[in-house]
Order: C-alpha cells, then sequence, then structure tokens
C-alpha cells in the first residue's frame, strides 16, 4: 500500500482529513478485507461456546442474538480501518509506531462506543437484564460496561496489530530482498559486459607487436612475403575491430575471426597449425557472442611448451535445441585449468546460465574442447 500524505494546510482540515481517510479505504484490497472477514470469524468461533449458550437461552429472539453474533465481526473492520489510517499515513506527521499507537486507542474507542451502543439498542442489553433477573441477580448495564468493553477491544487489537505488522514488515523485507537481488543479478550481468566489451576491445599487444617486427624484418629480407603477413594482419583486424560495437554475432562470423587469426600464427611458424573447420549449413547463422571461441584457439596456440599443435579441427553441428562446437587440438595437456579457461566457462554461465557448458577431454595425445550453446538464429535473437 502506497504511503498518502496527510494534507497540513488549515482551510479544510476535516474536509481534507475525511479525503486521506476516503483514499486510504479505498485503495485496500479484496486480499487485505477477506483477511479482515477471516479474523472476525475466528474470534466469533473462538467465543463460539458462549454464543451457542445464548442461542439457546433466546432462541425467541433472533435479531438480538444475531446482534450479538456480528460485533466481533464489526470490531475487527472498524480496527482494521483504523490501522489503514496509521500505514497510509506519512512519517512527516507522526512516525510510524506512533501513528499505530494512536490507530490502536482511537479504534478501540469508536469499535467500543459502536458495538456497545448497538448492544443497547437492538436488544441484547435487555436479554441480558431479563437473565440476570431470572437468576435473581442485577445486571449493571452502565459505564463499567464501557471500560470492560475498551479493555477487552485493546487487548485483543493489540494482538491483532501486531501480527498485522509483522506480516507486513515481512512482505516489504521480502520485497526489498527481491529487489536487491534482481539489482544485484542485474550489476552482475553488467560487470559481465563490462569484462566481455573489455575482451572484445583486446587486440592481444604481444601478437600484435611480434606480427608487426616480423613484417618489418620480412621487408628486410623477403619484401613479398613481408606484404602477405601485413595482408593477413590487416584481415583479422578488419575482422576484430568490429567486435568493439557488437554486442552479438554469428558462429560463421566467429569463425572467420579465427580463420584470420590462425592466418598469422601459420604464417610466422612455418605453418603450423594447420586449421580445418567443419561446418553444418544450419548452422551459419546461429547466434554467438564473441570471445568465447577466440580464447579457447589462442590459449591451443600458446602452449607452455612453446610448441605448437600440427592442426586445430573445430567442428560445429546443431544437435536438436542445442549448437555443439568441437575443437580439436593435436596436443596433449589442454585441459588444464588455469584463468583463462575460468574466464570462459564464467562468461558462458553469465550469458546463458546453466543452458550452456564447456567440456575438456584428452584422448590420444590430442584435445578436446567443446562448447554446447541454445541454438539461437542471428535474426531471431535481435
Amino acid at each position: 500500500m502506497n504511503a498518502i500524505t496527510l494534507p497540513t494546510h488549515r482551510g479544510s482540515a476535516w474536509r481534507d482529513a475525511a479525503a486521506f481517510a476516503w483514499r486510504s479505504w479505498t485503495s485496500t484490497s479484496r486480499r487485505q478485507w477477506l483477511a479482515v472477514l477471516a479474523l472476525g470469524v475466528v474470534i466469533t468461533l473462538i467465543t463460539l461456546p458462549h454464543r451457542l449458550d445464548l442461542l439457546q437461552k433466546f432462541a425467541s429472539h433472533p435479531l438480538p442474538v444475531l446482534v450479538d453474533l456480528t460485533l466481533p465481526l464489526l470490531s475487527s473492520v472498524v480496527m482494521f480501518l483504523g490501522w489503514v489510517l496509521a500505514w497510509a499515513g506519512s512519517d512527516a506527521w507522526r512516525p510510524r509506531r506512533t501513528r499505530l499507537v494512536y490507530a490502536l486507542f482511537g479504534a478501540s474507542a469508536v469499535a467500543t462506543l459502536l458495538g456497545v451502543s448497538i448492544w443497547h439498542q437492538l436488544g441484547p442489553a435487555e436479554l441480558w437484564v431479563e437473565l440476570a433477573a431470572a437468576k435473581g441477580k442485577t445486571f449493571q448495564a452502565g459505564w463499567l460496561v464501557y471500560v470492560a468493553e475498551y479493555i477487552n477491544m485493546l487487548i485483543i487489537s493489540g494482538l491483532i496489530y501486531a501480527v498485522a505488522e509483522v506480516v507486513c514488515l515481512r512482505v516489504e523485507t521480502q520485497r526489498a530482498f527481491e529487489a536487491t537481488v534482481r539489482q544485484r543479478s542485474s550489476l552482475e550481468h553488467q560487470v559481465l559486459q563490462s569484462r566481455l566489451a573489455a575482451m572484445q576491445a583486446q587486440v592481444e599487444p604481444r601478437f600484435l607487436f611480434d606480427t608487426l617486427v616480423d613484417i618489418e624484418a620480412h621487408y628486410q629480407r623477403d619484401p613479398p612475403a613481408a606484404a602477405a603477413n601485413l595482408d593477413r594482419l590487416i584481415c583479422y583486424l578488419r575482422a576484430a575491430l568490429p567486435r568493439l560495437r557488437e554486442p552479438g554475432t554469428s558462429i560463421d562470423a566467429e569463425l572467420d575471426l579465427v580463420r584470420a587469426y590462425l592466418d598469422i600464427v601459420t604464417s610466422l611458424h612455418g605453418g603450423r597449425p594447420q586449421l580445418q573447420i567443419e561446418l553444418e549449413q544450419a548452422c551459419r547463422g546461429s547466434r554467438f557472442y564473441p570471445m568465447l571461441l577466440l580464447p579457447l584457439v589462442q590459449r591451443a596456440v600458446r602452449h607452455p611448451s612453446g610448441l605448437l599443435p600440427e592442426t586445430i579441427v573445430i567442428a560445429v553441428r546443431r544437435d536438436g535445441a542445442e549448437v555443439i562446437i568441437a575443437l580439436t587440438v593435436a596436443a596433449a595437456g589442454g585441459c588444464a585449468d588455469d584463468p583463462e579457461l575460468a574466464r570462459v566457462r564464467e562468461r558462458l554461465a553469465g550469458l546463458y546460465g546453466s543452458a550452456a557448458r564447456l567440456d575438456c577431454v584428452e584422448t590420444g595425445g590430442a584435445t578436446e574442447m567443446t562448447l554446447r550453446i541454445p541454438a539461437k538464429d542471428t535474426a531471431a535473437a535481435r
């Protein structure tokens, strides 16, 4: 329930107060009213033995008995309306706890006056007088009745208000917790996107420096080879730099980036490694985030032994709702955990959740890393 500020100007205080009360009461939900009615029924059931005894003794007077049975329900409604005013009020007028105390005492007084007045006017009081006279006793229905009923109302209403506050504060706490969780998830996604953007913006400084040094040396002894390497570097940069602005790409485009990268590597290392790509036609337009496949290829090239693998085979196929990308490197030891492999798994979890995974196995002196991602067309994803 949204807080409603109590007007403070002096022009028509009673009218403003009445309007505030009306707005507060009309803003209550059907669920709250059902809870109040259920509470009234519970209070009636608690005193049911007494009510049944009353019904047996005054069966010939149905209206007074009916009034006596409905008084707990009426009191519950009055107490609820008082609580609504305290809940909807503004802390600028009174603190929340002070408003609740005011509502407790005020609503209890109103409920007592209303209930006892109805009790007197519609007959239950006369029935009690008759019952007392039949037993030879005198029934006093004076101001002590109001005091006793007021104290009783305060006790019952205090318990009701305490339960209502606990329930409402629990709901507010749960909502605040859920909002915090959503905000945290959003921030984690933003951090992940920032990391991804940083990875996309990355053109390995060492790789770029080594390539430029090699091109310079080649120009001194073999200008055609140097020019060819420069063309390969330009092709790689043309494939890599657009990733700075693209939040997503396709598998086909990512394979072009890998191909351009390895073209430079093979030209610098005597034709190693040889790249083989097996791409199913149905997977060409599948949505794929950048910097998931290329880091695995770069990791395979930067082997701790310094030896480059003879071949790298990339096979892309579709299996139901998944796209499977198998990267086979003709070198052992590629499944050892390291920060780069952990970063790829972290990006997978952030981008796809539990719907994607990266598996790695070593067989026969080769390393096979398998990416499993949800199959989505690039056009549909955009």
